[in-house]
């Protein structure tokens, strides 16, 4: 068990109220697909089992809700407990929270039919309204890489590539119907490839561009092509590049 602390995402948040437009908007978005969030639960009746890994049958759970900017329903979403404890403060309420993994979360109140999280409501605060990330949530994603970018660790990367599944392409899409797959250069002025781990990267550095979802394999294949030298994941940041023997580990390793 850990505390919850989702300092990257409260950091979104804070810069999205502090001036929010659709650049800061799309920074808490994409963020919301990395660590852990918590539901406010006060009020629920919560049994444990006897090893304390699992609630027991007959707990019941409420989560606090609130309502969106235009008054629709929306579920309140936390970096850290003390987030929770500001919606409490001058109560006697003994305040209760659920973590949760982020992408989950969403993906919870999508199904539960709210129109929007609002996360750290007390402030700064940013309400994410889930009509905007529908195309993230409905399309492929990778979650366990973008989890692994965040420690900024290469072997945790490289781990986290070799499970396999998907990452996305940028492709800019041309006047005669084409398609143009985004590349870069890195700083020695080298072609390098890039990934992301789901839509919303892939917005976030070009909200114009549109992407394709690649199998892991073919990914790592066409980094390790002429004339590119590494391959850039999620470039708007945390991000990493790999080198072509990191790739070649990866390559080995992914199941047939």
């Amino acid at each position: 068990m850990h505390l919850v602390d989702n300092l990257t995402l409260r950091t979104a948040v804070e810069a999205f109220a502090a001036t929010p437009n659709q650049g800061t908007y799309l920074e808490v978005v994409r963020n919301c697909f990395q660590g852990d969030l918590l539901l406010d639960a006060t009020g629920s009746t919560i049994t444990m089992t006897d090893d304390g890994s699992a609630m027991a049958k007959g707990s019941v759970l409420h989560f606090r809700e609130g309502s969106g900017p235009d008054g629709a329903k929306a579920l309140l979403a936390f970096t850290r407990q003390d987030e929770a404890a500001k919606v409490h403060a001058g109560t006697d309420d003994e305040v209760k929270t659920l973590g949760q993994p982020a992408a989950g979360l969403l993906e919870f109140a999508q199904s539960q039919g709210y129109d929007w999280v609002y996360i750290d409501p007390s402030g700064p605060t940013c309400a994410i309204g889930l009509k905007d990330i529908d195309f993230v949530l409905r399309n492929k994603r990778n979650d366990a890489v973008k989890q692994a970018l965040a420690t900024g660790d290469a072997a945790a990367v490289v781990d986290a590539l070799a499970l396999g599944g998907v990452l996305l392409y940028a492709v800019a899409e041309k006047p005669d119907g084409s398609v143009q797959v985004r590349t870069s250069v890195s700083p020695a002025a080298e072609p390098v490839r890039l990934a992301f781990t789901s839509a919303a990267e892939v917005t976030a550095r070009d909200s114009a561009d549109a992407f394709g979802t690649i199998d892991m394999a073919t990914v790592v294949a066409d980094a390790l092509q002429h004339p590119f030298t590494a391959l850039v994941l999620n470039p708007s940041g945390p991000w990493m590049a790999l080198s072509h023997d990191q790739l070649r580990e990866v390559q080995a390793r992914l199941a047939p």
